[in-house]
């Protein structure tokens, strides 16, 4: 009596054999891929605004920084130059050539007695309070008073401020262009005038006399 073989456990799709793609179908693609490449550069070199495909290099590339935004005192310098020296300013008028001081001005020259001083207001207001050794020289008698005080002004060179009740007072104005005709050459206008003066505290004489 003969045996049978057992049937074998490996299943029937295993025991068949993989196919193999056809070679043909390679090639089909390999000649579909390399026809894409060419068709896509020869139309990307005549079509306008195609992918440039250079690879550019840091000196292909026109970099500038940016401008930095200027700041007042630093960087180049500005245009218009800035002025040698800071000279008095004349005062707002028709033919007025006379420079102006300040309060610190005035009371500089007042400690160095290196000028004098004129007091344009009248004999009353003078006497009240007047800058120490100013001379009255009130503006609206000058023909009075300049025959008393021109002869004490000597030297026509030497530095004459002129002031009065300060503000839109003009007084010290005429003085000093009465002044001026008369040959002064260094005549100058205290703009704050006597209120100022007294308002700063600064020393005060009384009545008639310096």
């Amino acid at each position: 009596m003969r045996h049978r073989r057992p049937s074998s456990l490996v299943p029937a799709s295993a025991a068949k054999p993989l196919s193999v793609p056809d070679k043909g179908l390679f090639r089909q693609a390999w000649g579909l891929f390399v026809f894409s490449a060419f068709f896509a550069v020869g139309f990307n070199a005549f079509y306008v605004d195609g992918i440039e495909l250079k690879h550019k290099t840091k000196k292909d590339i026109n970099w500038r920084p940016s401008p930095q935004p200027a700041l007042p005192g630093f960087g180049m310098a500005s245009q218009s130059s800035a002025p040698d020296a800071a000279t008095p300013t004349p005062l707002p008028g028709e033919s007025n050539p006379f420079p102006r001081l300040s309060l610190m001005g005035v009371k500089e020259r007042f400690d160095k007695k290196t000028c004098v001083f004129l007091d344009a207001r009248k004999p009353e207001e003078y006497g009240e309070g007047h800058i120490p050794g100013a001379l009255n020289f009130y503006a609206n008698e000058i023909g009075k008073f300049a025959p008393v005080v021109l002869p004490q002004l000597q030297d026509k060179a030497e530095e004459i401020v002129a002031y009065c009740h300060g503000g839109d007072c003009d007084f010290s104005l005429q003085i000093a262009k009465t002044l001026a005709d008369a040959g002064y050459t260094r005549v100058e206008i205290f703009t704050g005038g006597w209120p100022e003066w007294e308002k700063a505290g600064y020393p005060i004489a009384k009545g008639s006399g310096p």
